[in-house]
């Protein structure tokens, strides 16, 4: 019996899986960088991508070719103008449940931030690399980089690691707590719950698996102008509770950045 596992399983394996699921064939992989190039790619996400050739005889001729997924291309999904903080919270849900990492990397500030939930923190000290003084509140927090986070999304919106990805709780505008600043009216903050199921592609047992991810968002978004605003996210604190026994994605990013 074939022991390999596609990284998203090795991660249940570590965190734990919550529910067995639908049956079906399974099917395993690899993710990021290790994915294949082809035309259709686009490289700007893609960078190990840049510059190849691509012959198509070559391409049809290796019997291994199609053993490596392909790098996502440019199909592109329907999203809202980002003319709204709250459209961009929403389209930020949507790449995530339409596994579009180029279009969720469209959504972030060239300096964005990722500040992590301290639990995390502690669990994945080799990824976050924080210092002996480091402070989530402190503007200088660069533990996690835009770059980190193409790193992350390529990674993970991967649909050979996951079957679908459902966002049953996110930012739910009349509800959650918003915040502006009269001296920087460029800028509004948005607090709210999460909760992500991912649910695997079935193993070879023909069962699928349900991993909950939940926590608590503190997003800053920005824009240039309010005259024409493009609103884009410039940084995303994860905030876990400490009464949950669910992961947090603090945690997938630890996990899926390596």
């Amino acid at each position: 019996m074939s022991v390999q596992l596609n990284r998203s399983r090795c991660v249940l394996l570590r965190l734990g899986c919550i529910l067995a699921v639908a049956s079906g064939c399974g099917f395993g992989g690899e993710s990021g960088k290790n994915c294949r190039c082809v035309p259709e790619t686009d490289a700007a996400s893609f960078p190990h991508c840049e510059g190849i050739t691509f012959e198509e005889e070559v391409e049809t001729a290796n019997p291994f070719a199609t053993r490596q997924p392909e790098c996502p291309s440019g199909q592109l999904l329907f999203l809202r103008e980002p003319t709204t903080p709250e459209a961009v919270l929403f389209n930020v849900r949507d790449t995530f449940q339409g596994f579009s990492p180029i279009q969720y990397l469209d959504l972030l500030s060239d300096d964005f931030l990722f500040v992590p939930d301290l639990d995390g923190l502690s669990l994945y000290p080799e990824v976050f690399q924080a210092p002996g003084d480091y402070d989530p509140e402190a503007d200088r927090d660069t533990l996690w980089t835009r770059e980190d986070e193409r790193r992350f999304a390529t990674n993970f919106l991967d649909r050979t690691e996951f079957q679908r990805i459902t966002f049953d709780r996110w930012y739910q505008a009349g509800e959650d707590d918003v915040i502006f600043d009269d001296s920087d009216p460029l800028r509004e903050t948005y607090i709210f719950n999460y909760a992500i199921e991912l649910i695997l592609p079935p193993g070879e047992d023909g069962v699928a698996l349900l991993l909950e991810v939940r926590g608590r968002a503190e997003v800053d978004l920005v824009t240039p102008t309010l005259e024409n605003p493009v609103w884009t996210v410039r940084r995303w604190q994860d905030l876990r509770d400490p009464a949950s026994t669910k992961n947090s994605m603090t945690q997938m990013r630890g996990e899926f950045l390596q």
